[in-house]
């Protein structure tokens, strides 16, 4: 993979720590047989000698360090014992990637972005990605994972995504940020939010854009999910894995963009930003997954369309483009025969623009991710998406009355964020809502 992640704050470490799983335990060790040739897919680092290869290659960034370590001992635990034997590559985590600071961000987006040791954590960050950019073969991407209204994951979350904008011009640089259930975690949430998303739509690529809500109610109506300990039986363990799993779908290799020699350079990320978004003002993408231990591709099919039209809000949303990665079994010609069937199927209850003469692309592999398991079968399904348009209204309105009521907002000014961050911030979202809604005319 040539791409550096980076997980911000408690959602991005969490998220983070089980995408790495994923990776290691799925990906990095994986023998497959192409054309006839035995290969072994290698990991996003080049390995100039055997010690090089115990490093994970992503970058962990907190303000407090209690995340940090915890995910520190869990990797130190998973790199012994079963797992170890079972994969070379042990999770070991490189010292100069795990960064902390020494106070908490308290949800305020002001505090992330402005407050005391920000520059501090900004720069041992920024020297961390250089040297991680460094070890990789060729450096495309960078995926930048945290939470939407955090005070971490937020707002030190936008300085970060500024900085590595500055300093990587020609990179992608993919955001997947985890959206609050609308009920509400924190009174400073559509403050945070809205803040959060105008800076995504400055400086990201393309918008992975998880919805608590969504997430919950997809692990809800997946036949995969163990039961928890809550009185819902969802917990954010099985949420956080659900997202895992779909990040780990849409960034491994496949066959359909691997060369026939075999060695790929690893680039799903950035044909991901040239499939889906069209424009570049139009980056916001939703992503689903449903996965069966039969090869039924069209009920995987219907699955995903349906958990993906449930994100509209009761609105009629259109796709702008979509790409569909089908794993496990893939390579037979009975999933090339319904191909065609499928495509037509995304175009017409996706509601697909009309001036897009290739609103849907297929990524195949016979190897499937989820869950370990080889008999397995996945469809996961990104799209973008024009639901972007109720969800960025409900925080703009929710936002806006706030702030014609000055509520909280001396909460933002004590920590150097002035009114202009905020007018700024109304305008950029308002953009956001005016480009969807002419888009899709």
């Amino acid at each position: 993979m040539a791409t550096v992640p980076i997980y911000v704050g408690q959602c991005g470490n969490q998220i983070g720590y089980q995408f790495d799983v994923e990776r290691f335990e799925n990906q990095l060790s994986t023998s497959e047989t192409t054309r006839g040739r035995t290969i072994t897919r290698s990991s996003n680092t080049r390995s100039k000698k055997a010690s090089d290869t115990n490093y994970r290659d992503s970058i962990m960034i907190d303000t407090e360090s209690k995340v940090i370590n915890k995910v520190a001992k869990l990797h130190l635990t998973k790199s012994s014992g079963k797992l170890r034997a079972r994969n070379p590559v042990a999770q070991v985590i490189r010292e100069g990637n795990a960064i902390s600071g020494k106070r908490g961000r308290g949800n305020n987006w002001a505090l992330g972005y402005e407050g005391v040791g920000t520059e501090s954590v900004l720069e041992k960050a920024l020297e961390s990605v250089r040297r991680q950019a460094e070890r990789c073969d060729m450096f495309n991407n960078i995926l930048l994972i945290s939470s939407l209204c955090g005070g971490t994951g937020g707002g030190l979350g936008s300085r970060i995504l500024e900085s590595l904008r500055g300093e990587f011009r020609l990179e992608h640089i993919i955001s997947c940020v985890v959206a609050p259930f609308l009920t509400g975690d924190t009174p400073l949430q559509h403050y945070n939010a809205l803040l959060s998303l105008a800076s995504l739509q400055k400086f990201s690529d393309a918008v992975l854009l998880f919805k608590n809500d969504m997430v919950s109610s997809h692990c809800h109506t997946s036949s995969s999910v163990e039961q928890g300990t809550d009185h819902t039986g969802i917990s954010y363990t099985h949420m956080n894995r659900y997202i895992a799993s779909c990040l780990a779908e849409i960034t491994t290799p496949t066959d359909t963009l691997t060369p026939s020699s075999g060695f790929g350079c690893n680039l799903e990320l950035s044909e991901l930003v040239r499939s889906v978004c069209p424009q570049p003002s139009l980056k916001f993408l939703t992503t689903n997954q449903a996965t069966r231990a039969i090869d039924d591709v069209k009920a995987l099919c219907n699955s995903v369309i349906g958990l993906t039209k449930k994100e509209s809000m009761s609105t009629k949303c259109h796709s702008l483009s979509n790409v569909a990665v089908i794993r496990g079994g893939s390579t037979s010609n009975s999933v090339y025969a319904t191909l065609p069937a499928m495509e037509q199927r995304i175009k017409k209850d996706l509601r697909a623009v009309s001036w897009n003469p290739f609103p849907v692309d297929y990524w195949l592999s016979s190897e499937c991710l989820a869950k370990g398991k080889s008999g397995n079968h996945s469809f996961t399904l990104v799209t973008n998406y024009s639901n972007i348009i109720p969800y960025a209204e409900h925080v703009w309105v929710k936002a806006k009355q706030m702030y014609t009521e000055k509520a909280y907002i001396h909460w933002y000014y004590k920590h150097g964020l002035c009114q202009d961050y905020f007018e700024e911030a109304f305008s950029t979202v308002e953009d956001i809502i005016h480009g969807y809604t002419d888009a899709v005319k």
